[in-house]
């Protein structure tokens, strides 16, 4: 079988699509099948990229000289597609170009600019019409939809009309990496490059109104006040110019000293990121899967996090989970796994049981079969 991945969203800074991509195509070599697999990328990584580790006999890195989400790509990708004459074309976004010929298995990661538009206010409403149109062709067009939690088939079904036959629950798996134990002295240099102060809470993801940051800095402001020590919030992820209230709300509460953002953090950075923390927290109003939580866990940091959306599934009963609207409760959760805290060593070792269920081998295994009954369809 020849399988083309579009990976055009494998951009030269990682992101959570990315790190998906990168992961389950190296998880695609270690199966050592007879399969032929390319993977379709943008023109502008750079040779460090850790994309290019994928190259071998057996999978091929191609570049493609378009970008995501432009018109360009309507045309293009068929065309390159009618060149290549895969046996199956596997697209992980929801805007699948109109013409695209053959064999399709789409991943839809989920559904937040449909499912909670109040928090994208700058998308207008014909830009969030044509999404969805976009997003529904494509979940028609597949022969299958590869969805990364139960939440997100919930919503296909719900919102898109997607019969649950269509769809393939396949959950993301957490990188190996982040089980092992960087050094304390690689722990003190990253410290030193980010000016952090030990001990310290944090949030990986990116500043969006659905990650609920200002009710996390609200309920840091209440755990500052309820453990009397100098803890710091390290909150690390893209920084979006058109939403600023993140920043404000540090500016109001008046704990601008012990609250550090981290705009742009290397891939490479994250495990010591983790292993330094005293907990991790994720807050989020909506979450297609919640990557972090496991490689927090995986990192023997004990989590907290929010009961809605798919964290529940993620989580499991290894972890904390609060409403996101209560403040108080996410500050009472963190004083609760912090050194000390009643709950800590337990999330600590269910946390670590909990991301070694998660693995990027059952992943693809799950996504080959998706292809597998695509094809005979």
């Amino acid at each position: 079988m020849r399988i083309v991945i579009d990976g055009r969203m494998i951009l030269p800074e990682m992101s959570g699509v990315g790190r998906y991509l990168i992961c389950l195509c190296r998880a695609f070599r270690e199966l050592k099948g007879e399969d032929i697999f390319e993977l379709w990328v943008q023109d502008n990584l750079p040779t460090s990229h850790p994309v290019w580790d994928l190259m071998g006999e057996e999978f091929h890195v191609r570049n493609i000289k378009t970008r995501q989400m432009t018109v360009s790509a309507q045309w293009r990708i068929p065309l390159e597609l009618a060149r290549a004459q895969p046996d199956l074309f596997h697209y992980p976004h929801f805007d699948l170009p109109y013409a695209t010929p053959g064999c399709v298995v789409a991943t839809i990661h989920d559904l937040k600019y449909i499912v909670r538009p109040d928090f994208f206010p700058t998308i207008g409403k014909a830009k969030r019409l044509i999404m969805k149109q976009m997003m529904s062709f494509t979940c028609q067009r597949a022969q299958y939809i590869i969805s990364d939690s139960r939440n997100t088939a919930q919503d296909l079904t719900k919102h898109l009309g997607i019969p649950k036959s269509k769809i393939h629950i396949v959950h993301l798996g957490v990188d190996p990496r982040f089980f092992l134990h960087p050094s304390l002295q690689e722990i003190r240099n990253l410290n030193t490059r980010y000016d952090l102060n030990p001990p310290y809470l944090l949030f990986v993801g990116e500043r969006r109104p659905h990650k609920n940051i200002v009710h996390l800095i609200e309920a840091f402001s209440l755990f500052h006040r309820m453990v009397r020590q100098p803890y710091q919030l390290v909150i690390a992820g893209r920084r979006y110019s058109d939403y600023q209230i993140p920043e404000k709300t540090v500016q109001d509460t008046g704990l601008k000293d012990h609250i550090r953002f981290i705009d742009n953090l290397p891939d490479t950075d994250l495990p010591s990121l983790y292993r330094g923390a005293e907990a991790f927290v994720l807050p989020s109003y909506y979450e297609g899967f919640g990557l972090p939580i496991l490689e927090a866990m995986a990192s023997s940091i004990p989590v907290v996090a929010t009961n809605c959306s798919s964290l529940p599934e993620v989580v499991g009963k290894a972890g904390l989970l609060v409403d996101p609207d209560d403040s108080e409760a996410i500050a009472l959760a963190l004083c609760k796994v912090i050194s000390g805290g009643e709950l800590r060593e337990h999330c600590i070792i269910a946390g670590l049981e909990q991301a070694r269920l998660f693995t990027w081998e059952r992943c693809a295994r799950l996504t080959y079969e998706a292809y597998r009954e695509a094809l005979n369809e």
